[in-house]
């Protein structure tokens, strides 16, 4: 309960008090009272008001009703709001406080009328100004919610989805020795209500007889953004984790997609906490880079947000009240890809048969039922579990795993183990770790395989897993760039064993010229380095100078290219090498497809070659060539209107052609894309009822984006009355349709939308003036001569 101070006596009451007192009597029942704020806002500060008025009208008279304002943090949060005087106390319904702001706690008093008295609620202090009639709210800081800042879980979006048809077709041709040979890869999907059927292949033929078609995959995928599920039925490729190999199969799969949501974080954020006792402002710089800033009311606050870093970090949380004082605290993070954040949960359940001979047999299918599972969930934000299970003929396979950072912050470690039962046992385990700061990182792994361990890949003639996988690389910045180590070993299950170690270096001198070394080792290759020079020359063309020495053999090869623009063009390339070895190509990229074609020598062998890839899209009754569609597009309509400049996400896409109609390919998918037209390139006789659209279509999919023109008559009258002088400028003239126009200087009158004979109408002092719109119009202005009727 919070404390009221004793009434004063009258005598002891100043008369500018008494004099306020009586004001508030006239006016209506009232009330004053103090109340302590347990820290927060207030600062502990004690609220004193008059309260003898108040308690001198209660003692008298039954319960009343006030209507006051609210304010909290300096502004009115409520109007008129009802309160009840009892015994010099106000109450008020605990929803109004809730809408207002403030976060009352359980098992607060409540009166008959369901209401709870201000002065009951611990830690609230009250300013009552009935001059103003205005309650003033001063909570302490338990009483303030929390607010939440920064990244926050966004909404799925509502997709769009229409139906077509996708044909993909990439060609290569090419003559060398004396032999042709040519390929076409196809691929076409039908997409629509219910998601995407595609079925893709390749056909080959050609002087070395290796004729025919190969048909790689058929599948049908229907995609949930709001529950992040795909659905797969078809040829499919099993789900896994780091430490297990995954599988081509025959079959169905479900599985979690975060790429249908693109605008959700899935790794864990770092979270920063304070407590704002005066309006303030937050900014958070991470690394000295200021990523978020915002205005925060008093009272606590979380700031949750994506560092735009990978690695160790340092983050600095920087408030600033409105007095100007500033408090910074500094925190140490680690951004990784390797957890989830706490709560999410990534999976991936499929069953069916195996697959063998893909690209060569279509109909290479196993006759047993084999089935896996992979699963992953963020336990805490520090701590990521994982579990995985394969079933198949005479195999049980169980693992699990973590990815764990010590104290979210020193890096990542990461460690696996898995036991198979059945035709043969064995246990397979895995450990790294992982950390990457700004200036120097490592990383590190070691798997190992027992002989008898087996999973679905080495059913149906597969290959057994490795007996050992080991890793270690490092990298660190040095003056003008970066140096980096790698070193690999494995042994297989022929117990043929192999290592490689590598070294590299990558330094950039001005603005232009980069330098890439690299030094390697191999057990089977051998030694070699190799150096390149590459530098950009402007305009598109770079050039390049490659020295490559291996087993006591150098080659030199030059390389100088122009890149064909992307809104389209023509590009080159001519590749020369020390032993006579080179290329010629030229390239055109256009809107219907990319293409190239040159000349090369090869050990001594010329040779000709040509390759293109493109899309045709079926949709809305239309056919379109493109480019290569890899992700989703748009059909935009401007219902049978050509040459109508459209813009994606506000720059020139094109213009629609002679049916009204263009193609966009390059949407992102699943994201919402703005596609509008350009008001400012159309005729003046079109008519747009909305010049915008935002559009989000599922990925590998495409969408209809109408846009409702019109093309309408448009003309300049000039309206003479009767004596044959311009009508006065401002006149409002009535249209057949009931709509208005006003005459401009010299009679003019815009007509929009204009009809022959249409009849029009105004009234001038008392008279009314008709005159019926001509039934030609030959140029930008036309007389018409205006004959009045007088009405009494």
């Amino acid at each position: 309960m919070a404390s009221r101070p004793p009434c004063r006596s009258p005598a002891a009451t100043r008369p500018t008090a008494l004099a306020l007192a009586l004001a508030a009597a006239l006016a209506g029942p009232g009330v004053a009272w103090a109340a302590t704020a347990t820290g927060g806002a207030t600062g502990g500060a004690m609220a004193t008001l008059d309260a003898q008025p108040l308690a001198q009208v209660s003692a008298v008279r039954a319960p009343q009703v006030m209507y006051l304002d609210i304010s909290l943090d300096g502004r009115v949060v409520a109007t008129l709001v009802r309160f009840t005087v009892v015994d010099g106390e106000l109450s008020v319904l605990p929803s109004v406080l809730t809408d207002a702001g403030l976060q009352l706690p359980d098992g607060l008093p409540l009166n008959a009328a369901g209401e709870v008295a201000l002065a009951d609620i611990p830690g609230l202090g009250v300013d009552y100004q009935p001059t103003m009639q205005r309650v003033t709210l001063l909570p302490g800081t338990e009483l303030r919610p929390t607010r939440l800042l920064g990244y926050r879980i966004p909404a799925p979006v509502q997709v769009d989805r229409d139906h077509g048809l996708v044909l993909d077709w990439d060609a290569y041709g090419r003559h060398l020795k004396g032999q042709d040979t040519l390929s076409l890869g196809t691929g076409a999907r039908w997409f629509g209500r219910w998601g995407t059927l595609e079925v893709n292949g390749v056909s080959r033929t050609g002087d070395t007889g290796s004729d025919g078609y190969a048909r790689l995959d058929t599948r049908w995928t229907y995609s949930d953004p709001r529950r992040m599920w795909t659905w797969s039925a078809g040829d499919i490729v099993s789900g896994g984790l780091a430490w297990s190999r995954p599988v081509r199969m025959g079959g169905v799969q479900l599985r979690r997609d975060f790429g249908v949501r693109p605008d959700l974080i899935v790794h864990p954020l770092p979270q920063f906490s304070a407590d704002a006792t005066l309006p303030s402002s937050v900014e958070l710089y991470v690394n000295n880079i200021r990523q978020y800033g915002e205005e925060v009311a008093p009272g606590p606050f979380v700031l949750s947000d994506f560092p735009r870093v990978s690695g160790a970090g340092q983050a600095v949380v920087v408030v600033t009240d409105a007095l100007g004082r500033t408090t910074q605290t500094s925190v140490p993070l680690y951004v990784d890809y390797q957890r989830l954040a706490r709560g999410l949960t990534d999976f991936s359940f499929e069953a069916g048969v195996l697959r063998r001979g893909f690209g060569i047999d279509s109909d290479d299918y196993g006759s047993d039922v084999v089935a896996s599972g992979s699963w992953r969930r963020g336990m805490r934000d520090d701590l990521t579990l994982e579990l995985h299970g394969e079933a198949g003929p005479g195999l049980q396979l169980a693992g699990a795993g973590v990815a764990w950072s010590p104290l979210a912050r020193f890096g990542v470690a990461t460690g696996s183990v898995s036991r198979s039962e059945g035709d043969s046992a064995g246990t397979q385990w895995s450990g790294g770790y992982q950390w990457f700061g700004q200036r120097a990182g490592f990383d590190v792994n070691v798997q190992r395989a027992d002989a008898g361990y087996r999973d679905l890949g080495t059913l149906d003639g597969g290959s057994v897993p490795l007996r050992a996988q080991d890793r270690a690389s490092a990298w660190m910045t040095v003056p003008r760039g970066s140096l980096s180590v790698t070193w690999l070993r494995y042994r297989d299950g022929e117990e043929l064993t192999g290592r490689t170690v590598s070294l590299g270096l990558s330094q950039t001198w001005g603005r232009s010229l980069s330098v890439f070394a690299n030094a390697f080792h191999d057990d089977r290759a051998g030694s070699g380095v190799s150096l390149t020079l590459s530098l950009p020359l402007g305009d598109g063309l770079d050039g390049s100078l490659t020295a490559d020495h291996r087993r006591s053999d150098t080659d030199l090869t030059a390389n100088l290219r122009r890149r064909a623009p992307y809104e389209g063009g023509w590009g080159w390339q001519v590749q020369a090498s020390d032993d006579g070895d080179g290329q010629v190509a030229a390239q055109y990229r256009g809107n219907g497809g990319e293409f190239w074609a040159g000349v090369d020598r090869f050990n001594g062998e010329h040779g000709l070659f040509a390759q293109g890839m493109g899309s045709v899209v079926l949709m809305d009754g239309q056919a379109f060539a493109s480019r290569r569609i890899s992700d989703a597009f748009a059909v935009v309509s401007t219902n049978g209107i050509g040459d109508v400049p459209i813009l994606y996400e506000n720059r020139t896409a094109g213009r629609t052609n002679d049916r009204g109609y263009l193609l966009l390919s390059d949407l992102r998918g699943w994201e919402r894309n703005r596609i509008a037209i350009d008001p400012d390139g159309l005729a003046a006789d079109l008519r747009v009822p909305a010049i915008e659209r935002l559009v989000t279509p599922p990925n590998a999919s495409g969408i209809r984006v109408p846009f409702a023109l019109e093309r309408v008559r448009s003309a300049t009258v000039t309206l003479l009355d009767a004596d044959g002088e311009p009508v006065a400028p401002g006149t409002r003239v009535q249209r057949a349709d009931g709509s208005e126009a006003i005459v401009g200087f010299e009679g003019a009158l815009w007509i929009e939308d204009y009809h022959e004979g249409e009849a029009l109408s105004w009234r001038v002092q008392g008279l009314e003036c008709r005159v019926s719109a001509p039934k030609a119009v030959t140029g930008p202005t036309t007389s018409s001569q205006c004959r009045t009727e007088s009405k009494l």
